[in-house]
Formats: C-alpha cells, structure tokens, sequence
C-alpha cells in the first residue's frame, strides 16, 4: 500500500469513527430524553409522552428509533411492569395505524387514537368491565396531551437536513419549553443527597436563558416551565411565583454580566423563604439552585453568544450580509427579465409601430360603383360631385353631427341609385378604418406601457445597487457630522430616505439660555449640513418638547420644496343649468409634485358631464399608479375609443408643476391654449392633438416650460370664447385684463373674480366654461426672513 493509499483510508476511517460517534452522541441524548418522558408522569396517573416521541423519531430520525424505544421500555419499567406492557402495545397499535393502507390518518390523531384504543382496551380487562368515572377522566386527559404533544413536537423536530438551517422562530422555543417540562418532572426522582437534578437544570437554563435574551427570555422559560411543572404536579403549583420571578430579576441582572445574573436568580428563592413557609424551598433545592449557578459562571461565554446568533439574528452585520446576497439576487433575476421586457419593447416598436396610412381626402369609387352603369355620370368626365359627398360623408361620422350626416346622406341618395348598396360599403369602410385606429393605438398602448414597466425596473436596480442599509449609513454620517458640530443629539431616525421625500427625527437638547429659542440648532446649523449631505432643502416640520425620560426636545425635519402653488377656480353652466360638460380636478401627487386636470365633454348634457368626469377619473387612477403620462393618454384613448356607438368623446388638459425644480410639463389632447404671466410676457402652451376617443389620435407631445416665482397659470376650456365674436380679439382682451390685475396685491379669488367680471362686461359666455388660475411663489421659511432695513436702524442707534 503506497503513501498516498494509506493516507485516504486513514481519512475514511476517521470520517466513519466521527460518524460513529456523532450518531452515538445523538443515540444517546434521545435515549435519556425517552427515559425520562416514560417517567414524566401528568395528574398522577397519566403518562402521555412516550407515544408521540416514538413516532416524530420513527418518521423523522428512523435511525435513532432503537434508542428510544429502549430508552422508553426501560424508564416505563420503574413505572411498573403493566406500564411496559401498555406502551409496548400503544406503539405497536401506533404502528398498525399508519401502515394501514386504505387510510392515512394525520400522526397527531393516529397517535391519540392508538392510546385511545389500548388505554380503554386495558382498563376494560383491569375492571372486568366500564372503568370508573375518575379512571375515565385520567384516559381522555392521556390522549388529549399525547395529541398536543405530537405538535409540539412536529414543531420542535425539524428535519435533519434542516438542522444547522432552520432557524428557531418563537413557536419552535415554545415547543422546546414544554418538551423539556415535560423531561423535568420525569426527573423528579432524581435526587442525589442535597442535589436534585431537574431543580439543577431548571436553575441553569434560567440563567443561561437571561445571558441570551435577557429579561424577555428569561422570563418567559421561568413562566412556562414552572406553569407546566406546576399543572404536572398539583401540589407544585406554588412554585410557578418562584420560577417567574426567578426569571425576571435573573433578567435584570444581565446588565451587570453573570454575576448579576446568578446572584438574581437566587435572590426571589431567599425573599420566598420568608415570605410562604408552604414551599418545598429546603436545603435540597438551595444546595441545587447554587450548583446551577456555579455551573453557570464556569459555562464559556461562546455557548450564550452561539444560541443568541442563533435566537436572535437580527443584528447589523448580518443583516447586512443577508441583505448583499438579496441585493445580487433579485438584481440577477430582475436583470434577465429586463432583457425580456426590452426584447418586447424593441420587437414591439420596430415591426409594429408603424403609424397607419392616412385616410386620402378624395375617396375610390365604391365596388357598387365600378359595376353600375352610370359609373362615368358619378365619376367620369361628366362629374356630379360624388367624390366629395362621399368624403363629406366620412368627415360628418367623424364628427358625430346627426343633422349635417342626414343631409350627406340625402344628397347621396337624391344622385345615386344604388344609394342602399352605396351606405352599407360606406359603413364596412368606417367600420375598417375604426379597426384599424384601434388596433393601431392598441399596439401603441401596450408598446408605452412595456417602456414603463422597463423604466420602473431599471429604477429599481439603481435603487438596490445604490446602497445596501441606506438608512444605517446615512444616520451614522449625519451623527458623525453633529459631532463634528458639536451638536448634542441623543437619538437621530431616518424614517424616509427617498429622493424629495425625506424625513428626520433628531433628538437635542433644549435651549439653555433665554435669548436662544429651541429650534435656534435645528435651524442655524443642522439645517445647512441636512443640505451639505443629501443636496436639497430640508424644513423644520414640528418641534416636540419631551419630559421622558429626562428633558430634551424632538426636532422633525423634511425636504422642503421651493415653490408652492395657490389656485382658485371659476366654473359656470351655459343657461345655469345643473349640468355641465367641464370637470376638473387640482391634487398633489406627493408634496413636490402638482397635477391639474381639466376636461370638456362634447355638449352641455349630463351625458357629456358623465364622459369628462369618467376621463378625470380614470387619469387620476393612472396617475396614483405611477404611469408615464404618456402611457395613461393613449391608454385612455384607447379604451374610450371602443364605446363608439355614441360617438363621445371630450378633451383633456393635462399638466404637472415640479414644485422643487419649478418645472411645468404640459399634455394636451384637444384643449385649449395655456398661458404662463411674467410680467408682461406671455407664454403660449399649445397642442394640435384630438381629443380623446377621436380614431385619428397618434401622439401626444408633452411641452415644458420652466417656471419662476410670481409666475401666473391660466388654463380654460373652449366655452370661454364666444363663436360669434372674432377669437384672436377675444383672447386678446382676456389676456390684458389679466395681465391688469396680475401684478396687483389681491388675492387670487379677486383676482380671477375682476379678471371674469372684465371680461364678461365686453363678451357674453355662451357656453360651460371653467377657467383655472394658479399663481407660482417661492417657499420661504420664517426663520430666514432677514430685514435689511431694520439691521441698520440698530446700527445706527
């Protein structure tokens, strides 16, 4: 045998000698838990847990069963022989259930019924007949704690392979308390001159339970274990006070280290000396409560910091960890389906987004026509006009106008005379041309919408890519730099840390001078280094005075915008009728972002009221959504587009005010003009666009303006105008009274009440109108007020 040879057996052997050891560790530590669950004995007279340990170790661990059915026949035969006789038969009634092969019971049941039977069957023979009530009683408390058992621990029991990965939630600490409630009071009997072993290990686990998770833990192992025990044992109910307090004031002390842990969970034992002489608390229990501390303080520290980890993970580095392995996960999977959404999008818009052929202004001669005879009359030398009342035709149903539509269709009918044939190709070919608009903005729809969902991904990765726990960064730089102030601040939260929507929470301390108001920190110095780390405004949102635990105050900080927008509104019915076509609707988005909708239905009743308000609405749902405005156009195109047996339709004025950038962004779809007032400047807003439901929409094109503060918005629907009076003279004057009163100190309820008022006393409104104005000013603080003027009247004085 070469070296090497020699070298790879010994490693085998040794592999198989840890194996063999380990399985025998194992054997054994199942062997003496089976021991003393045979032994645990509930009300005196029922043994409940040997079954169901059986069977989660038969279904789960198959190689350890030996050792726990020795371990269980041997701790029954200090029980007594008949004891032996009845788990043996339980088990193997246990067995005969599940291999039953027309039913498979849940294990918990087929466990409680297997006691069931073999109880009420031996009872039966022991009394020659119906046991009394007292024995009746003891059987069904047996079967109800073998059924609660067997899910306990079907909890506690996990698998083998998930040992070393499954984590111990609160549920699985549960079950493993009354597990081991359970082994102590089949210990009971252990008592060795002045040491009792379950008093030992109850004492120790306690300890060790405070070391890990301090009050909450300890507590909490006091509470169940001595509850349990003390329901086991009638006469051991006292000692559930003991085990809590014990507990908790060993949980106290674990902020003075082990010491004061040990020295605290002896001290209710001394207080209860005195106070109830009826506890079992000799020198049997003192001398065991002090082994286990002593056993305690000689535990190293690596055991507690271990079962911690384990309990308890949550904790900075690994979370951080976790959160990396997320972070390249989901970024990994996020990023293949990115390829497949830009896949999509390309394949898409290159072969499908080609814009329909436009309709040609003179239109083919109909099949019905090629075929008549007086083809040549219609459409020859000799022609008669056909041709155009055709095309007037199309433009009419386009339109929607049912009078000017009869009388197209008279005219046709009064020349052709196939007129009937004529209207049904006429129809087939309206009905062709709406197909395809629909299919076409459909295509569009669903083109925009991809390009979304590809922008929202790529939003996310960047989100994820940019850093792991923002908010544990950020706050531990902001307190560096406080400290690098010499700003005091006890507690500082990020609770917000996105872009324009951030909010802070810092703890100061309270103004220790009279001269000095308590937001005089926040504002001078903090403020200004708020905006040196996240590169925006911040404002003081409230100051909050505490007196808990000692006296500070509680400054909240968010992002401040730059401007702010103040709006009024002038509605009116043509003849002051209860309905009105024109529907609008101003809102925020979120505090930096302004939307205005504003949308004239076609006519003055309640249908048209119905169509802009339904148009209103669904914007809004896209909008709360968060689709590109784009997207939500052509998406409400398109789905007002298929009701077209009313031929309604209404427009749509469509706008956004970045209020932290001063940004105005513009949509339209068959609105009118808007116009910005600086000064004396007018800005024009215009779009070409149809309204929506029109077939021959294609694109909406969104116009930006950039705003400055004292900036005027005046946004209108068609029914400002009247039809009779030359437009460019109306709009004209509208905009000189505006202008007027613009720049004057009113506000802006009068200010739009004089501007109508003016208007109205030269030009009669014939229709609904709706006029909205809003008036851009800057966001300026109190605190930053600074009057120059009375500076140097000090100064002077």
């Amino acid at each position: 045998m070469t070296s090497v040879e020699w070298y790879e057996t010994a490693n085998v052997d040794d592999q198989k000698s840890g194996a063999r050891k380990r399985q025998l560790l194992i054997g054994s530590l199942f062997f003496l838990t089976s021991f003393f669950l045979a032994q645990s004995v509930v009300f005196e007279a029922a043994v409940p847990f040997s079954v169901p340990f059986w069977a989660i170790i038969r279904s789960k661990y198959k190689e350890y069963a030996k050792f726990v059915l020795i371990g269980g026949l041997i701790g029954c035969y200090f029980l007594g022989f008949g004891q032996v006789l009845i788990l043996a038969l339980q088990i193997g009634m246990y067995e005969c259930i599940q291999r039953f092969r027309y039913w498979q019971l849940p294990q918990s049941i087929a466990v409680s019924l297997a006691v069931l039977i073999v109880q009420v069957l031996w009872q039966g023979v022991m009394h020659q007949g119906l046991p009394p009530v007292l024995v009746q009683f003891y059987v069904g408390c047996e079967v109800a704690l073998a059924l609660i058992m067997t899910l306990f621990m079907q909890v506690l029991f996990v698998n083998s392979y998930e040992w070393f990965t499954s984590h111990w939630t609160y549920e699985r600490l549960g079950s493993a308390l009354v597990v081991f409630a359970a082994m102590l009071t089949g210990m009971q009997a252990v008592v060795i001159s002045y040491f009792s072993l379950p008093i030992f290990l109850l004492q120790l686990l306690i300890c060790f339970g405070a070391s890990v998770g301090s009050v909450p833990l300890a507590t909490v192992i006091g509470a169940v274990l001595g509850a349990l025990i003390g329901v086991a044992k009638l006469s051991f109910t006292g000692m559930l006070s003991v085990a809590t307090l014990t507990g908790l004031c060993a949980g106290m002390g674990a902020r003075a280290g082990r010491f004061g842990v040990a020295i605290g969970s002896i001290l209710p034992s001394v207080f209860f000396l005195f106070y109830d002489a009826t506890l079992p608390l000799d020198s049997v229990y003192f001398t065991s409560i002090a082994i286990g501390s002593l056993v305690f303080l000689v535990l190293p520290k690596s055991y507690s910091d271990k079962v911690r980890n384990k309990l308890f993970p949550q904790r900075e580095e690994v979370l951080l960890a976790r959160q990396h392995w997320l972070t390249e996960h989901v970024t990994f999977k996020l990023e293949h389906f990115q390829h497949f959404v830009h896949f999509m999008k390309e394949l898409v818009f290159e072969r499908f987004m080609t814009a329909p052929v436009a309709v040609k202004e003179e239109v083919a001669p109909m099949n019905t026509c090629l075929s008549c005879f007086r083809h040549d009359r219609c459409w020859g030398a000799q022609n008669n006009g056909m041709d155009k009342l055709m095309t007037d035709w199309f433009h009419m149903k386009g339109v929607g106008k049912e009078s000017s539509i009869h009388r197209v269709e008279e005219q046709i009918r009064y020349k052709c005379v196939k007129s009937t044939k004529i209207f049904e190709e006429l129809e087939t070919e309206l009905y062709r041309e709406r197909i395809n608009g629909q299919y076409f903005h459909g295509k569009k729809m669903i083109a925009l919408q991809l390009r979304d969902m590809s922008n929202h991904l790529n939003q996310l990765i960047a989100e994820m890519k940019e850093e792991t726990i923002s908010f544990v960064s950020v706050e531990k730089d902001i307190i560096q730099r406080l400290k690098d102030a010499h700003i005091e601040c006890f507690q500082l939260d990020v609770l917000s840390n996105k872009a324009g929507a951030r909010k802070i929470v810092c703890a100061l301390a309270p103004a220790r001078v009279n001269w000095e108001e308590d937001t005089t920190v926040a504002e001078r110095m903090i403020l200004p280094i708020l905006y040196d780390i996240f590169e925006e405004p911040f404002e003081i949102d409230k100051v909050v005075a505490c007196d808990v635990p000692f006296r500070h105050i509680q400054v909240s900080f968010r992002s401040a915008i730059s401007f702010e927008v103040e709006y009024d509104i002038y509605s009116m019915s043509k003849d002051a009728t209860l309905y009105s076509g024109d529907s609008h609707a101003l809102f925020q988005l979120h505090p930096g972002l302004f939307a205005i909708l504003l949308s004239d239905g076609m006519g003055q009743s309640k249908e048209a009221q119905h169509e802009s308000r339904k148009l209103i609405h669904l914007m809004r749902e896209c909008l709360n959504f968060n689709m590109n405005p784009e997207t939500a156009m052509h998406t409400l195109h398109y789905v007002m587009s298929l009701k077209q047996q009313d031929d309604m339709y209404a427009t749509l004025d469509f706008a956004l005010v970045d209020l932290q950038h001063g940004d105005l962004w513009s949509w339209k779809a068959g609105g009118m003009s808007t116009y910005i007032l600086r000064g004396k400047e007018v800005l024009k807003v215009e779009s070409n666009a149809a309204p929506v439901g029109f077939l021959s929409i294609s694109a909406v094109e969104a116009e930006k303006r950039k705003l400055k503060a004292g900036d005027v918005i005046l946004m209108h629907s068609d029914g400002l105008f009247s039809s009779i009076a030359d437009w460019d003279e109306q709009e004209e004057a509208f905009l000189a009274f505006a202008q007027q009163v613009a720049s004057t100190n009113k506000t802006i309820q009068d200010k739009l009440t004089t501007i109508m008022q003016s208007f109205q006393s030269y030009y009669a409104i014939e229709d609904d109108c709706t006029v909205l104005m809003l008036e851009v000013t800057h966001v300026v603080p109190t605190w930053a007020v600074f009057k120059p003027a009375q500076y140097s009247m000090s100064k002077s004085s």
